[in-house]
């Protein structure tokens, strides 16, 4: 059952990606362990706040100061995680 939740996670962040944050791929290119930065995805600090301000109002939790970081943002993975235990709260 958690996977299933997981996997719908990932599947809305690359929808969000594509769709609001105008990146030239498809959610089918974006891997799940693929960086969200420059070296991958291409996001910069400015897409980046807007993913936030987007994964916020799309999943309803916000983000603690202290709880935003460049590890947390490395990847599909370990933002859908967080954001499944954010749910949970």
């Amino acid at each position: 059952m958690e996977t299933i939740a997981l996997d719908s996670i990932k599947s809305k962040l690359k929808e969000i990606i594509v769709d609001d944050l105008n990146i030239n791929l498809t959610t089918d290119q974006i891997r799940d362990d693929m960086s969200l930065y420059e070296d991958g995805i291409g996001l910069d600090s400015i897409s980046i706040v807007n993913f936030i301000v987007t994964i916020e109002k799309r999943f309803d939790i916000q983000f603690g100061e202290n709880e935003i970081s460049s590890r947390l943002f490395s990847n599909i993975n370990s933002l859908a995680e967080f954001i499944a235990g954010k749910a949970k709260d």
